[in-house]
């Protein structure tokens, strides 16, 4: 299917020929060679000053954007980067994540290919060879210089490559959740800011009191997001994704003590009831009852979304919370007295191997992702609450992103419109955190490749969750073997898609290696 879809898509670029995205002439550029020049002029438009750059194309040009962001936040972007630059016209085209892939083949196959993408499946994007080279735009872009460090030091999408395929779009920290008041009816102090691993369980059986004296059980944690793979990050400095990555082969040695602990802690009774079970009914009344709104748990596990979607509503200030944030504890002492790795949902994007104006797509796909002035305009967006999904939700309610810049004033507007109506005390909890989750290390499926196929082809047919969790077995019994799966999905991957058949980019050193991964691990 690969071969299939980048011959169909060679093929439609050489009928193409010389004619552009919006039909005027211009050769096609090889996006790995092209560079921005930083030539720029300052435009005023909405109340923000733009810096506009000079080096685009002054032709009237069309650039299909296809995403699975929040439309109408997309659709206000494309406008105002239309409204800086006039001459290029923006076709942004919302799909659903859960049919994303398959239409984006089927415009693949028509041969609508969009200039630039979204994607959040590696394999899907790399296994097509979807997504263009665009080292040296990033290279020559100053901004890149201010984002998050992980996403350079760690070469996130690079996919343990010499080259960049795809930059963050969407961020969303890791987060832990405390539940203040919870603390203060149980009488227990609340923990260091720069709290460990071991805090945070002792925490969560602290707080767990099944005999309380208002008849309700309290309970340590509730969870959206399983420890395991919060720990595998948490473990180590060195780990650069999940299941122990560390940029060249996995170790599932650290995911197995967190999948181990979480599952005692379930065992133990420690962990909340999730909706629609029996246990949530016994003890919220209400089936489809949800723990965040029990005003009897202590810590969550929730999506850094949960917050501004959910907690901070006026429908919920009837259940007497006080919710604050907390950076994901690291293992070690050390870890945690300063700024550490920890797990975060990214989204990716890229230019595609048929965009005819690499340079124009790429000042697009930056203003729809990490871009100062792609920020400032979502900011200007959410802070006016007329501005509202089809459900007339405010869209700073609608699965809001972090900016994974680190420009200062970016990031205090931003901190100023999230924290709108706090007291200065909570606006202190949520600056510090803030300040803490700028090292992100992303969920494996969106930047490693082999993770998903590793996944969907061995790892979740194992049930091993289930398994751990009910005491069926020990999670450290599939370390040896889930290991030298992984190792072997990753390096058939890394052959499949940037060997001699793929981009063909490795060197012979590093097919050799490859080669010998797979060797070793068959």
């Amino acid at each position: 299917m690969r071969k299939k879809l980048l011959a169909l898509m060679l093929t439609m670029s050489m009928a193409v020929g010389l004619v552009g995205c919006g039909g005027g002439k211009q050769e096609k550029q090889d996006p790995g060679k092209v560079k921005m020049t930083n030539e720029t002029e300052t435009v005023d438009i909405g109340g923000i000053t733009y810096t506009k750059s000079k080096d685009l194309t002054e032709d009237d040009i069309e650039l299909t954007y296809f995403h699975f962001d929040q439309d109408e936040t997309v659709t206000y972007l494309k406008d105002r980067f239309e409204e800086i630059y006039p001459n290029i016209h923006v076709n942004a085209v919302y799909e659903n994540v859960k049919t994303y892939n398959d239409t984006l083949l089927s415009l693949v196959n028509s041969g609508d290919t969009p200039d630039v993408i979204m994607f959040s499946d590696a394999d899907f994007a790399l296994s097509n060879s979807l997504l263009a080279d665009i080292t040296e735009l990033w290279k020559s872009d100053p901004e890149t210089k201010d984002i998050a460090t992980t996403i350079n030091d760690c070469n996130i999408g690079c996919f343990a490559t010499s080259k960049r395929f795809a930059v963050p779009v969407k961020f969303f920290p890791g987060v832990m959740y405390v539940d203040r008041n919870v603390l203060t009816k149980l009488n227990i102090d609340p923990p260091s800011r720069n709290w460990t691993w071991d805090q945070m369980i002792k925490l969560i059986k602290d707080c767990t009191v099944k005999d309380s004296s208002d008849g309700m059980p309290y309970y340590g944690c509730g969870y959206y997001n399983r420890l395991d793979s919060y720990y595998g990050i948490a473990a180590a400095q060195t780990v650069q994704g999940e299941f122990g990555f560390d940029g060249n082969k996995f170790d599932l040695t650290a995911w197995a003590i967190g999948e181990q602990e979480f599952a005692n802690l379930k065992q133990g009774g420690y962990i909340a009831p999730v909706t629609e079970t029996i246990e949530m009914e016994q003890w919220m009344g209400d089936f489809q009852g949800w723990c965040g709104a029990s005003s009897h748990v202590a810590l969550f596990t929730e999506a850094f979304w949960t917050y501004q979607n959910t907690w901070a509503t006026e429908n919920y200030k009837q259940y007497n919370l006080d919710i604050v944030p907390y950076v994901v504890p690291a293992v070690s002492e050390e870890d945690a007295k300063s700024t550490h790795h920890s797990i975060a949902t990214i989204d990716f994007g890229g230019l595609t191997t048929s965009c005819q104006y690499p340079r124009e797509a790429y000042e697009l796909l930056k203003f729809m992702s990490f871009g100062k002035d792609g920020w400032k305009t979502r900011i200007q967006l959410y802070n006016d609450e007329t501005q509202t999904n089809s459900s007339g939700l405010p869209l700073k309610q609608d699965v809001m992103p972090a900016p994974i810049t680190t420009d200062e004033e970016v990031w205090d507007q931003y901190t100023e419109m999230y924290c709108k109506g706090m007291d200065d005390e909570h606006v202190g909890y949520w600056k510090e955190f803030f300040a803490s989750c700028m090292q992100p290390i992303p969920y494996g499926w969106t930047s490693i490749a082999g993770y998903w196929n590793y996944c969907d082809e061995y790892f979740n047919k194992l049930d091993i969750h289930n398994k751990v969790d009910n005491g069926e077995e020990k999670a450290a019994d599939k370390v040896d073997e889930a290991t030298q799966k992984a190792n072997y999905y990753h390096a058939s991957a890394m052959l499949q898609y940037f060997g001699k058949e793929g981009y063909d980019i490795l060197s012979d050193e590093e097919i050799s290696k490859y080669e010998e991964m797979v060797k070793e691990n068959s």
